[in-house]
């Protein structure tokens, strides 16, 4: 499971990919450091499962939509690590044949999508495009 925790400005203060058997205890450490009032979750298949977890953090909970966010989380990260040029475009063919996960940069990319969208004043409950 990725894992983000941004600024107000999209800037990354943490991010990290965990099993699910034990997030909670991540979750709960970074909810006492960063003390966070909202978290942001997509709504893939396993969004089921993490829901009341982040329920239980005493959070307010928002879904948004992350169809497209595994393509954006690789150019994201491409960009992030490796800048422009070559050394970019080397960095996305050996990227094609990594086992490295993107899922906590997808989780950046799903957290943006909440800030641009409508920051802290939507709805609970309302998925975003």
């Amino acid at each position: 499971m990725g894992v983000a925790v941004l600024g107000e400005d999209g800037s990354v203060a943490f991010r990290g990919v965990f099993p699910l058997e034990g997030v909670q205890e991540v979750l709960w450490k970074l909810r006492t450091e960063y003390a966070f009032d909202t978290a942001v979750l997509g709504g893939s298949t396993g969004s089921t499962l993490v829901l009341p977890l982040l329920e239980g953090l005493g959070v307010l909970v928002h879904r948004v939509d992350e169809r497209g966010s595994s393509e954006e989380a690789r150019r994201l990260y491409l960009e992030e690590c490796f800048g422009r040029g070559w050394k970019r475009l080397l960095a996305f063919f050996i990227s094609l044949c990594s086992s490295r996960s993107l899922d906590d940069w997808q989780a950046v990319v799903i957290g943006r999508r909440f800030l641009k969208g409508c920051g802290k004043s939507h709805e609970r409950g309302r998925t975003l495009p």
